[in-house]
């Protein structure tokens, strides 16, 4: 048996690396770069195009890299999570989750990539956490956990790309991002969140109409 397991596997792997992945194309994209920031404000909904929803928490934060705090992982600004009750935020806990639609198809896979940067240097300070959410546009229905990152400034000392594999299921149609570390409002970066459709491989079709060859070859042999 384990001789095999090991024979599918080596051909598995022989044909994904004969073949060469069409381009996957994004279908979610945001930089955090409006609303247009001169240091930093708390917004309840926010995004390029106002696709995020704050649905716990403070609110979003967003900072401008002319704070000197830290620069953005691309154009100028970013997210802070564990946000402020000042600006903006609501009153309670800082923590915040924000929640976006995505234009998911039930049973594709999806890459799903954002870049993350501690702010601190304490323990379990900066934790994200991204989920899939059922979202209804004001609250999140449910969800279930695809990455959580909890890094210092001394394990991570800038930015960080975290990239997951989904593959969509019924009920899904958005992502969230939740500050889950320490609620002082100080966490960690989020910027750059991208969603992108993961095709099959070129050659994957062909192994496995190769395969159904080998299926009917083998019955007719049996056959005669």
């Amino acid at each position: 048996m384990f001789a095999q397991i090991k024979a599918l596997c080596a051909v598995c792997g022989l044909t994904l690396l004969a073949s060469t992945p069409a381009a996957a194309g994004t279908i979610f994209f945001d930089g955090f770069e409006t609303p247009e920031e001169n240091d930093w404000a708390v917004y309840q909904i926010a995004g390029d195009n106002s696709d995020w929803v704050t649905t716990g928490g403070a609110g979003i934060e967003i900072q401008d890299q002319s704070l000197g705090i830290t620069s953005a992982y691309e154009g100028e600004q970013y997210v802070e999570l564990d946000s402020d009750n000042a600006r903006g935020g609501n009153p309670g806990d800082t923590n915040s989750v924000m929640a976006a639609f995505v234009n998911f198809v039930v049973g594709q896979t999806y890459e799903i990539s954002f870049a993350y940067r501690p702010r601190t240097n304490t323990a379990n300070d900066n934790i994200i956490e991204l989920y899939a959410v059922n979202f209804d546009g004001t609250d999140i229905l449910s969800g279930a956990l695809l990455a959580s990152v909890n890094e210092t400034t001394s394990s991570l000392s800038g930015w960080t790309i975290i990239s997951v594999l989904y593959t969509a299921q019924t009920g899904v149609n958005g992502i969230a991002f939740a500050a889950a570390g320490i609620d002082n409002t100080l966490g960690g970066f989020i910027d750059a969140v991208r969603v992108s459709d993961v095709p099959l491989p070129a050659a994957l079709p062909l192994f496995l109409a190769g395969l159904a060859g080998f299926g009917v070859a083998s019955r007719r042999t049996r056959r005669a």
